[in-house]
């Protein structure tokens, strides 16, 4: 399971792509380290709101 949830990914994108303040403030805001927050504001331009979600695991039966 992953440590923080899709819902509040997207919301500290969208508080990051909203305001006009820098990486560091905004993580720090939400007690996450600022290069997570770069790498998930990245994922989200690249790939939009699905650019969280990891790909599920599929097995052939």
């Amino acid at each position: 399971m992953a440590k923080y949830s899709e819902q509040f990914k997207l919301t500290v994108v969208k508080a990051y792509l909203e305001g006009n303040i820098g990486f560091r403030k905004v993580a720090s805001q939400f007690s996450i380290d600022f290069s997570l927050l770069r790498r998930w504001v990245a994922n989200y331009k690249s790939h939009g709101h699905t650019g969280h979600r990891k790909p599920g695991l599929r097995y052939s039966k």
